[in-house]
């Protein structure tokens, strides 16, 4: 066999397309001690990792192997660096809700990034949204439950479209490290060919490493300046090694870096398996200007617990239950997590419940029973509960959105509940179609009133209004149940077997147990089928 090249403690020998164990030699390899030390890392491999890749010894392709390798063996442990730096940004704004038609970003879980030119497409009984989602090649998916937020999963307020000429900060490399530039192009596949300040050009720029700034404000100018700064610290250090200026530290000198420096050095034969799974010779060279800008980058990259939307949740023995619509592993169906570690709702009334390995979101009305900490049982809170109204789409609770008349309007669906001030002064109160407030018609049922909050009781329709009677009661969804928004002789949907099904409520009746219970009717069915079910398997015709 040909002699080969060998690592440096002579255990290993580099047979062109793998690392092998060395035959043996009539003497050891002398044993390389480092002139210099440098600390670069504080932790250890943390587990297997398996890569498919086989790379060549091009150095951006290798330095580009060695980042990512790192970024999964967590060699690069920031703890005990410099405070990570913050990109001054302006922070979106997340609203109190959406409407159909509403262009937005998702964050995709898969691609671990924000995705625009989504659109809201319908909104479900529990509070979630259903969103299409353009992929690459025309291709659209519909994610059918998600809420808002700013977590994967979740969708927030598109941002500004992106132009050429636009003044930005780019994630350079999607290391994590941003750096001032200019759009040149736009590609039909919404990726952006980028000049950046020093001369470098970055191509094919996904949408969501781009960031509209201030560019030239003393904030950004101070971030550039002290990342900048940072970076120069470390290619320095770096540059020990590098004795001829090339701007690259050969393989076998990190090989030693990360086995032979440090608190904690990786085993001889942690690295050398690393090397073998990226097709990386001893002979390869790294670019260590690259390298040092992804260290100074947030260290943001642990694992991302799955977040899972469920509805008809109810909480039990420490334990929740629900019907999930898309859980990583089990798909859609009953769920029952594991043993809860908290419990938080947001301001719109979302809850995150946490458990050991995964997320459960349950949206506003999602819960199949309402836990007793939930924020429609706080009386000082800010929902309301529509109830007894004829024109059954007005019924339901109703979560705080946008001001109108100097004070905040309400949303269930397609329905607000808003006050209006009228050109010759009155003030009125009003259910209304959301998607008709410019026109002459579209109001549901109106009470005259200048309160600050929507009144109780009142509630008419007239020749301006569309609603039918019974005329609806409206409360803190503290003080009412949902439960009474059906009534005998309503038209609703019934759930069965999983799906959807057009019903009649023959009859209501109130049980101490189980609260409201309906006896119902499936239309285009014999009574045979009539059976009694619970409001959690009932919601108002579409």
């Amino acid at each position: 066999m040909a002699d080969g090249t060998y690592s440096p403690d002579g255990k290993f020998m580099w047979t062109g397309t793998e690392w092998i164990p060395a035959p043996p030699k009539s003497t050891p390899v002398e044993e390389q001690t480092p002139s210099n030390t440098l600390n670069l890392q504080d932790s250890v491999m943390s587990g297997d990792i398996i890569h498919n890749t086989v790379i060549n010894n091009d150095t951006t392709a290798v330095t580009s192997a060695v980042i990512e390798a790192l970024r999964q063996l967590g060699v690069l442990d920031q703890s005990n660096s410099a405070p990570t730096l913050e990109l001054p940004l302006e922070e979106i704004k997340l609203p109190a809700s959406f409407q159909v038609g509403d262009h937005v970003e998702y964050f995709s879980p898969t691609n671990a990034r924000w995705l625009d030119r989504c659109k809201v497409v319908g909104i479900n009984d529990d509070g979630t949204y259903r969103i299409d989602v353009p992929y690459e090649n025309s291709i659209v998916q519909t994610k059918h439950a998600v809420v808002i937020g700013s977590a994967p999963g979740t969708i927030r307020p598109a941002k500004p479209p992106l132009k050429s000429g636009d003044r930005v900060l780019v994630d350079w490399k999607n290391y994590g490290t941003y750096y001032p530039g200019t759009i040149s192009k736009e590609y039909d596949d919404h990726t952006f060919l980028i000049s950046f300040d020093d001369g470098d050009v970055e191509d094919k720029v996904e949408w969501s490493r781009i960031e509209l700034a201030d560019v030239d404000s003393n904030e950004v100018q101070d971030f550039l300046l002290q990342q900048s700064s940072e970076v120069e610290e470390l290619i320095k250090a770096f540059e020990i090694f590098d004795e001829e200026g090339k701007g690259t530290i050969s393989a076998q000198k990190y090989y030693e870096i990360l086995t032979q420096m440090g608190d904690s050095p990786l085993s001889e034969n942690e690295v050398m398996e690393e090397f073998a799974a990226l097709g990386i010779s001893m002979n390869a060279e790294i670019n260590y200007h690259d390298l040092a800008k992804y260290m100074v980058g947030p260290d943001e990259r642990a694992q991302v617990k799955a977040e899972v939307v469920i509805r008809d949740a109810e909480l039990r023995g420490g334990l929740l239950y629900g019907h999930a619509y898309a859980h990583p592993k089990l798909g859609e169906g009953p769920i029952q997590s594991s043993e809860i570690v908290s419990i938080h709702y947001d301001e719109r009334a979302t809850a995150h419940v946490e458990t050991q390995n995964t997320l459960y979101v349950v949206g506003p009305t999602g819960w199949k029973e309402i836990p007793e900490n939930h924020p429609f049982n706080d009386v000082n809170n800010q929902f309301y509960t529509v109830q007894g109204a004829g024109t059954t789409k007005c019924n339901g609770t109703y979560l705080p959105a946008t001001e109108f008349d100097g004070v905040l309007s309400y949303i269930n669906g397609d329905v607000l509940l808003l006050r209006w001030r009228m050109g010759n002064g009155d003030q009125w109160w009003y259910l209304a179609d959301r998607n008709s407030l410019d026109r002459k018609r579209g109001d549901y049922y109106r009470v005259k009133s200048s309160a600050d909050t929507p009144p109780r009781t009142g509630w008419i329709s007239d020749d301006q209004t569309e609603g039918v009677g019974p005329y609806p009661t409206v409360g803190n969804t503290a003080n009412q149940s949902l439960d009474s928004s059906f009534s005998a002789g309503q038209q609703i949907r019934v759930e069965w077997n999983g799906s959807w099904w057009d019903g009649l409520i023959r009859e209501v009746k109130t049980s101490e147990e189980e609260g409201n219970l309906y006896h119902i009717h499936y239309v285009g069915f014999d009574s045979s089928w009539d059976e009694w079910v619970s409001s959690s398997r009932i919601k108002a015709s579409e």
